[in-house]
């Protein structure tokens, strides 16, 4: 019990807790993280043709970010569009060759076993027609995956690609862009557990999100400068750190004007609603 005191005594040491005559004050390091973010991989291999923006550019949603040479693909949905065709041709030709078949069988001129033969053909034809419309489908997903764009909108960050690089799909190398969108973002800040768990029994809530509806936030730069007051946490983490015995609290803050920056450091205060009255 004395160690696990040490432990939490040392963290509110470490993120800011003063204790007055009438209320107590926690104040918290903070930190501002992106919500929305994205890493952009190629989904097909090919040489780079173009790029399009540049680090720092804001993009919407479905910008085209980059461009592969588009020869080969296209070829092979010409190929594919062929062959489809002649799939269509065959599937249409065993369609007429069995209606025939029927009606000579109708009339006593065909055999059972010409009439099984054209239906088997039929059956074949069709899943070939199946099988190239696949095909087809998937060289014009290819084609149209030469086109990088962005999957949200945001800020492109950190690219790492050039005209003429030889790109490869690999969810395991470096994303070719990164796209951060910068509003909302999410203030993220850690609460000694033992603290919460005082606090959820001062207050009478059964559950966390419960307890979170009367917690009331204001947020400043290092230099206290005002960003924010009166901000509702929006949740908590669902483990404690088992080295500081904290848990990972977090806010989202409106951010229009870009102010905000993930890693930059913020000051949080913790005010709590007790009873009609606002205690820090």
């Amino acid at each position: 019990m004395g160690k696990a005191r040490a432990l939490l005594l040392a963290g509110l040491c470490t993120i800011g807790f003063m204790v007055s005559a009438d209320a107590e004050t926690l104040e918290f390091d903070g930190q501002v993280e992106a919500i929305h973010q994205a890493d952009v991989y190629s989904r097909v291999e090919g040489i780079v043709a173009e790029v399009l923006v540049s680090q720092g550019d804001f993009v919407d949603a479905g910008t085209v970010l980059a461009r592969l040479q588009q020869d080969v693909p296209r070829l092979k949905v010409a190929v594919s569009e062929a062959r489809l065709a002649r799939a269509n041709a065959l599937s249409e030709q065993a369609h007429g060759r069995l209606a025939r078949i029927q009606r000579l069988t109708t009339s006593g001129t065909a055999s059972d076993v010409a009439l099984t033969e054209a239906k088997t053909d039929l059956v074949l034809a069709e899943a070939a027609q199946r099988a190239e419309s696949a095909e087809l489908s998937l060289a014009r997903t290819a084609l149209d995956d030469t086109v990088i764009r962005a999957p949200i909108a945001g800020f492109v960050e950190d690219p790492k690609v050039r005209v003429g690089a030889l790109l490869e799909f690999s969810s395991g190398d470096p994303p070719i862009f990164q796209i951060v969108n910068l509003d909302p973002v999410r203030i993220v800040y850690e609460v000694p557990y033992e603290i919460r768990l005082r606090q959820m029994k001062e207050t009478g809530a059964s559950t966390a999100d419960e307890f979170l509806q009367s917690v009331r936030l204001q947020v400043m730069t290092t230099d206290g400068e005002l960003l924010a007051r009166g901000l509702t946490p929006t949740a908590t983490a669902v483990w404690v750190d088992p080295d500081t015995g904290t848990i990972r609290v977090w806010a989202t803050l409106e951010n229009s004007a870009g102010v905000l920056r993930p890693g930059m450091r913020v000051r949080v205060l913790s005010e709590v609603i007790r009873s009609g009255s606002a205690t820090q």
